[in-house]
């Protein structure tokens, strides 16, 4: 009797509470082991953004040659003849035809102006450039501002070869895409085209090949900043006649690199300044 008893008031698990034990511990194992995988991957993925900082780096630094914030004049442009506004301007003075995407000003006629095609030189040395409208949003206003007027001087104020503007929204995934590059190139883009397959294919050197989502890509754009003027270098900065500090104000070309690969995104940004 007292062996039944014991028996009797013996506890274990009924095989429905064993199974959902079971499921249970299944359910955490492969939560785990997702996690696990998952982290695994995040730390492969950043060790190769460690390797891609130094492909980065180089192409800042071969960004920085590139860049030329004064421009090459070309000899003393001016006007060649009396025009009306439009698109297109007679000029000359020129010693060298100037580049298409170089952009200019021109004396008494409002506006910055992006040359999109020139002429070769006629027998005057005499060029026509076709001209865009290149300060304004607006896409429909290409004409020029004004009528330009006989010997009004033409100034150069970037130059294509030396600008990091034809960088902007280069996409690095796309460094063997024929099309793409071709139609860099037909732009009159060879460096850049050139440089896209060169950092494209360095950057897939570290990342192993883009996939659906990645992002590798340069943006180029002008920013302004408040730099405390300091005249005399005496490491105070100068103040008006009322004490307050003079501030200047400079503009600077911020082009920053964008890394995206799973989760995981980068980026990494550089400030130009003359040069620098």
């Amino acid at each position: 009797m007292i062996d039944y008893l014991k028996y009797k008031l013996q506890k274990g698990l009924s095989i429905v509470e064993g199974m959902t034990a079971a499921a249970i511990l299944g359910a955490s194992m492969t939560v785990f082991m997702t996690l696990q995988s998952t982290q695994e991957q995040d730390f492969s993925t950043l060790r190769k953004f460690d390797k891609a900082a130094y492909a980065v780096e180089l192409m800042f630094e071969e960004l920085a040659a590139v860049y030329q914030p004064i421009a090459t004049q070309y000899g003393n442009p001016q006007v060649a003849e009396d025009t009306t506004a439009g698109t297109q301007l007679k000029a000359k003075g020129f010693s060298g035809l100037p580049k298409v995407g170089d952009e200019i000003i021109i004396t008494g006629v409002g506006g910055k102006y992006e040359i999109t095609a020139r002429t070769v030189f006629d027998g005057d040395q005499n060029t026509t450039l076709t001209l865009d409208r290149s300060d304004v949003a607006d896409t429909n206003i290409v004409n020029m501002a004004a009528d330009a007027a006989l010997n009004a001087n033409i100034t150069i104020i970037s130059n294509a070869q030396g600008s990091l503007d034809p960088y902007h929204s280069l996409d690095l995934t796309r460094h063997e895409d024929a099309a793409y590059i071709e139609d860099l190139e037909d732009d009159d883009l060879e460096k850049v085209a050139l440089d896209l397959q060169n950092w494209g294919a360095l950057l897939e050197t570290h990342l192993g090949p883009a996939r659906d989502g990645d992002i590798r890509e340069i943006a180029v754009e002008d920013i302004t900043k408040n730099v405390p003027l300091d005249l005399d270098n005496d490491g105070v900065t100068d103040t008006d006649s009322e004490g307050d500090d003079i501030i200047e104000q400079v503009k600077k070309k911020q082009v920053t690199i964008t890394i995206k690969q799973d989760n995981i995104e980068e980026r990494f940004r550089r400030l130009f300044l003359s040069g620098t």
